[in-house]
């Protein structure tokens, strides 16, 4: 039996949703809402010690790390293949992916929680937010929640974020200058890995993820969200999709980091 838990079709939780969709297998859905943070709670500490999601459980073994999910998920369910028959094509999805995990996604990471995370916990009371975050299993990460929903992150290293985010951009583009997908020729786990971190950058970002400076992402997001695998992650959304006009009306979002 599958089970996975996830946050919304959203960043790496998307990620082995999308996985599971296009390869047609049934799993058990957890739904763990980081708003109030169930990650945290002492039930999902004992599925994933981190207190992160998402988490795949594979009769009783537990796989966390979003991108080693959906590689152990083509290990073992091979027959809708994600990685791509052809050697080079395969190394170059896992160059891909390992720029999505290193380089990419810790940089919209950190400007989301720029402008997400003091909105998270504005109604709580001090008192409250020290226990949530006491619960923190990870240093690292207790502090990253202490800074973002204090005094946040200062202003160079939110710029740097963007300034990477970028030039980021700028690679998605010219690989698709390239190949049909972000690792070649065959759609894979390097288009799915990426998908959930760069639909949303023309909303965020449109001063550079538009259809004049990155015409073949743009044509690739179409791409994406046509396939079925991915429309059927996204449907199961429990809060709305953001609006694509979203963008203009809040206004941290049009607050320029950069």
């Amino acid at each position: 039996m599958l089970a996975l838990y996830h946050y919304e079709p959203s960043a790496n939780s998307a990620k082995p949703m999308i996985c599971l969709r296009e390869k047609g297998l049934d799993f058990v859905s957890h739904y763990i809402d980081l708003h109030v943070f169930q990650q945290h709670s002492p039930e999902y500490v004992k599925v994933n010690p981190n207190g992160q999601v998402p988490a795949l459980v594979h009769d009783g073994r537990v796989i966390t790390e979003s991108t080693v999910i959906n590689e152990y998920l083509e290990d073992v369910f091979p027959q809708v293949p994600l990685r791509p028959a052809d050697p080079h094509e395969r190394a170059e999805m896992r160059i891909w992916s390992k720029f999505v995990d290193e380089y990419y996604c810790p940089s919209l990471s950190l400007i989301a929680w720029h402008h997400m995370i003091q909105g998270v916990v504005k109604d709580l009371s001090r008192e409250e937010f020290d226990k949530y975050l006491a619960r923190i299993p990870l240093h690292e990460q207790r502090e990253k929640w202490r800074l973002a929903a204090t005094k946040s992150f200062p202003k160079e290293q939110l710029d740097e974020a963007v300034r990477k985010l970028r030039f980021s951009m700028q690679r998605h583009e010219e690989r698709l200058g390239k190949w049909t997908w972000l690792a070649g020729g065959t759609y894979s786990l390097a288009d799915v890995n990426t998908y959930s971190m760069t639909a949303a950058m023309p909303f965020f970002f449109a001063e550079f993820v538009n259809e004049k400076d990155t015409p073949r992402t743009m044509d690739w997001l179409r791409r994406m969200e046509n396939r079925p695998g991915v429309q059927a992650a996204l449907a199961m959304a429990r809060k709305p999709r953001r609006n694509p006009d979203a963008r203009n009306h809040n206004p941290d979002l049009n607050r320029k980091t950069a």
